[in-house]
C-alpha cells in the first residue's frame, strides 16, 4: 500500500518533509510532537514528529502498531532521518487525529534491515522483540507480545486507563489469588496440561459482578486490578493463554473454551458474569456466546480472528463465519454482545461488521464498534472500559 496523501484514509499514515524546527530540542520529555492540523483524504489529521535518540551511523525505525507490520515492504516509509554529527533520528507524518496507537522503535547497524525482513514472519518477529519503547514518552503499555510500548494519543482522542506502573497501588486489586490449580483438577485433560494462573482480582467492597478475561498474562501487565477501583464490586479473573501455539490451541476450540469458562464461573463467579477477548480471545469469546449455555449474560469480542479456519491467515472468513451465514449457528436468547475492531485493521473491519450483522438476527442485543487503531492493547483497553461503564452502569 502506497503512503500517499490520497491513500490516507486506507493507510492512516503518511510520511511527510522534515521542516527545519523538527530537528530542534523541544524539551523531548513528552513523546512526538503534534503540529498543525491537516484534511487528508477527507480525514481529520495531525502533523507529528517523532525522536530517538541513537548512534549517529544507525539506522532508526518507527514501529507503528498493526500499520508497519501490514506493511513490511514499505519500511523506508517508516525510517528515521540521521542528523549529521548527532544522535538525533526524526521522522515527520500524518496520523488521523482521533488515533489511539502504541509504537517502538527498532534500532539497527548501518547495514540497515535484513531484506528478509519484508517476506519472513520470523525475521519481522525477532526485529520487533528487540525495538524499545520511546524514552522520551511517559505513556506505555504492555503490548501482546509483552514487551513495553510507547502510547500516543491523538489531540481529538481521550483514554482513561491509567499508564503508571503495576507498582502503583491502584494499579493493583486489593485481593488477588491464584486459582488455577484448583481450576486445572476440575478437569482431568486440564490437569495433564502445563500449569497455568488464573487469577481472581477482588476490590475491597464484596465481589457482585464478574469479568473473566483470556490473555490474563497482558492484562496483568497492564494494571488490570484498576478496575476494581474504578467499578467498585467487580471481580475480575484472569486466564494465562501461554504461547502463541498453547493459545491458538485453547481458544479456537469452542468446547475446551465452554469447559473452561463454566469451571472458573463455578469456582468464583459473582453476580452476573461478563466475558471478554482480544484476537484468538475474540473468536473464543463468540463461539461461547454462540453456544448459548454459558451462565454469562455478556460477551465482549474486541479485533476477533474470524479468519480462523479459512484460507489465508488474518484474511477473509474462517469457520464461524461460514457457520453463522449457512444458519448453522446462532446466539442464544437475552445476551448481550458487543464486537469492536481497529479502524486500521483494514482485512478484518468488514468482516467483523458482517459477523455483527449476521449475529443481529437473534432476540439479542448486538453493537458493533470500530476504534480508531490497530489490532492493539492501546485502544482494546479503552474499549474494555466502554463495555464496562455500560454492563456496570
Amino acid at each position: 500500500m502506497a503512503f500517499e496523501e490520497e491513500f490516507f484514509s486506507e493507510t492512516g499514515f503518511c510520511r511527510l518533509e522534515i521542516d527545519p524546527e523538527d530537528w530542534d530540542d523541544h524539551g523531548c520529555a513528552d513523546g512526538p510532537r503534534v503540529g498543525r492540523r491537516l484534511v487528508l483524504d477527507g480525514v481529520n489529521a495531525v502533523r507529528v514528529t517523532f525522536r530517538c535518540d541513537a548512534p549517529e551511523n544507525a539506522q532508526c525505525f518507527v514501529i507503528v502498531n498493526t500499520v508497519t507490520d501490514r506493511n513490511r515492504d514499505h519500511l523506508d516509509a517508516f525510517r528515521l532521518e540521521g542528523m549529521p554529527g548527532s544522535r538525533v533520528h526524526v521522522l515527520a507524518c500524518a496520523l488521523p487525529a482521533d488515533v489511539i496507537l502504541s509504537y517502538q522503535f527498532a534500532i539497527v547497524d548501518s547495514g540497515g534491515i535484513d531484506p528478509r525482513t519484508s517476506m519472513d514472519r520470523g525475521e519481522w518477529l525477532r526485529l520487533s522483540q528487540a525495538a524499545h519503547p520511546d524514552c522520551s514518552n511517559v505513556r506505555s503499555l504492555i503490548n501482546g507480545r509483552g514487551n513495553v510500548a510507547s502510547l500516543f494519543v491523538g489531540p481529538d482522542a481521550s483514554v482513561v486507563w491509567p499508564s503508571e506502573s503495576r507498582r502503583y497501588l491502584q494499579m493493583r486489586a486489593a485481593r488477588e489469588e491464584d486459582i488455577g490449580v484448583r481450576i486445572n483438577t476440575r478437569n482431568t485433560r486440564r490437569e495433564r496440561e502445563r500449569p497455568r494462573s488464573i487469577v481472581v482480582h477482588d476490590g475491597e467492597c464484596p465481589a457482585r459482578r464478574t469479568l473473566i478475561l483470556f490473555d490474563g498474562e497482558m492484562w496483568r501487565a497492564n494494571g488490570v486490578g484498576w478496575l476494581t477501583w474504578r467499578y467498585p464490586g467487580l471481580r475480575v479473573v484472569t486466564i494465562d493463554a501461554g504461547d502463541l501455539r498453547a493459545r491458538q490451541e485453547e481458544l479456537t476450540e469452542a468446547g475446551r473454551v465452554e469447559e473452561l469458562v463454566r469451571d472458573i464461573c463455578a469456582e468464583v463467579g459473582a453476580g452476573p458474569v461478563a466475558l471478554a477477548g482480544q484476537s484468538f480471545g475474540g473468536l473464543a469469546v463468540l463461539e461461547a456466546a454462540c453456544l448459548g449455555s454459558l451462565p454469562v449474560e455478556s460477551f465482549l469480542a474486541q479485533s476477533p480472528s474470524l479468519w480462523w479456519g479459512g484460507d489465508e491467515r488474518g484474511r477473509g472468513e474462517g469457520t464461524l463465519m461460514t457457520e453463522l451465514r449457512r444458519g448453522q449457528r446462532q446466539l442464544g436468547d437475552g445476551l448481550t454482545v458487543s464486537c469492536q475492531v481497529g479502524e486500521r485493521e483494514r482485512a478484518m473491519l468488514p468482516v467483523t461488521r458482517h459477523c455483527t450483522a449476521l449475529l443481529e438476527r437473534s432476540g439479542s442485543l448486538v453493537s458493533f464498534e470500530s476504534y480508531p487503531g490497530g489490532h492493539d492493547v492501546a485502544w482494546w483497553r479503552e474499549g474494555l472500559v466502554r463495555m464496562l461503564d455500560r454492563w456496570c452502569a
